[in-house]
């Protein structure tokens, strides 16, 4: 048989405070993360990984570089990119 354990109204209290005071901290954002970069358009792209913009359009076609696309406007995430063409071939 279990036994229970009766809380007092103080012990709850601090419990939730703590609670609380752990979940702020985890949802603080860092100070030091910097705002995500953007490349604009295939020129960019080109120019960013020192290609020709016929092999940035291949590498955007094949569907190896995610990409952001609004109306004719293509966007690049520069973390994104580098970390696709970082990463080995298969």
């Amino acid at each position: 048989m279990q036994q229970l354990t009766v809380l007092s109204k103080e012990d709850i209290k601090t419990a939730v405070l703590e609670a609380l005071s752990e979940s702020q901290q985890q949802n603080k954002p860092t100070e030091s993360k910097e705002p995500e970069k953007y490349i604009h358009g295939l020129q960019g792209l080109a120019d960013f990984l020192g290609i020709g913009v016929t092999t940035a359009w291949q590498l955007k076609r094949s569907g190896k570089l995610p990409y952001y696309q609004t109306g004719k406007k293509l966007f690049f995430s520069q973390s994104e990119v580098l970390a696709a063409t970082l990463k080995p071939a298969k």
